[in-house]
């Protein structure tokens, strides 16, 4: 883990942090970077930053349509670091981690990746298509471990036990558990069943467990914060804020407040 994200998941002022996902330059680098600032200002504990990809397998319809905007105005991976890089400037205390594909990695590729990640500031990468028997999931890990930062890995409902010991062993940063099968955006995460997937992973890991997908509201933040997780994640609620008020010149304000009610329910 980086000496920021033992600082974030260390610190007392918030139990639970809140961790929020954007697709980086939704819908414009402009009102990207004034709405992640926004959220960081209001408690934003951890920036997800996703760049943009057409392979957004994973992803439910709300989040794919802020990556197919963002790729009709050409918005790339070098761009996206651009951001990051902005963020890091405007804040030395907030965690960032990109997340997206691996195929925009290769290309990119690899071992750059990784030199720029680091110098823009990054604290750690998450690929959601890259299982560690992946040929470029383990050059990319040995490159984010030569340049000090963290892959991130996900751990879901359908993880058996020996692959959930295996990842735990290479996961760095903190551990995402994915609350619910399928897409993001789309089912409700249910309380029991995460606790014991929380419960499961803690018996192999000490990292941080952060929990994702499936949490919309800021009771359903609160009701999963019971589940013994260090971290929440809200994704699909934003991108869908950012949506609904595209023409709105206060959407960085409207980003802001909603943030604002989730670190207040999570004190």
């Amino acid at each position: 883990m980086t000496d920021r994200l033992k600082k974030i998941f260390s610190a007392k002022e918030q139990k639970t942090k809140l961790i929020t996902y954007f697709v980086g330059c939704h819908p414009t680098y402009a009102v990207s970077l004034a709405t992640i600032k926004s959220a960081i200002d209001n408690g934003a504990s951890i920036i997800e930053l996703g760049y943009p990809t057409s392979e957004a397998s994973a992803e439910g319809p709300i989040i794919k349509a802020a990556h197919d905007r963002c790729l009709k105005n050409g918005v790339n991976l070098k761009e996206v670091i651009k951001l990051a890089a902005e963020i890091r400037n405007y804040n030395n205390e907030v965690g960032i981690i990109l997340m997206g594909y691996m195929a925009n990695l290769y290309l990119y590729p690899i071992e750059k990746f990784t030199k720029d990640a680091a110098k823009a500031g990054v604290d750690g990468v998450l690929v959601v298509d890259a299982p560690h028997e992946l040929k470029e999931e383990n050059i990319l890990r040995a490159e984010l471990e030569r340049n000090k930062l963290g892959l991130i890995k996900l751990i879901s409902p359908t993880t058996t036990t020996e692959r959930l010991e295996m990842i735990t062993k290479l996961a760095k940063g903190f551990i995402y558990c994915v609350n619910v099968k399928g897409i993001t955006g789309v089912k409700k995460a249910e309380k029991d069943e995460v606790t014991a997937m929380i419960n499961k992973i803690k018996k192999f890991s000490d990292l941080p467990v952060c929990s994702g997908f499936g949490i919309k509201t800021p009771e359903d933040a609160k009701i999963i914060a019971g589940s013994g997780c260090e971290g929440i994640v809200i994704g699909s609620t934003l991108v869908e804020e950012i949506e609904t008020n595209l023409e709105d010149k206060k959407l960085p304000q409207i980003i802001g407040n909603k943030i604002k009610l989730f670190v207040n329910i999570l004190n």
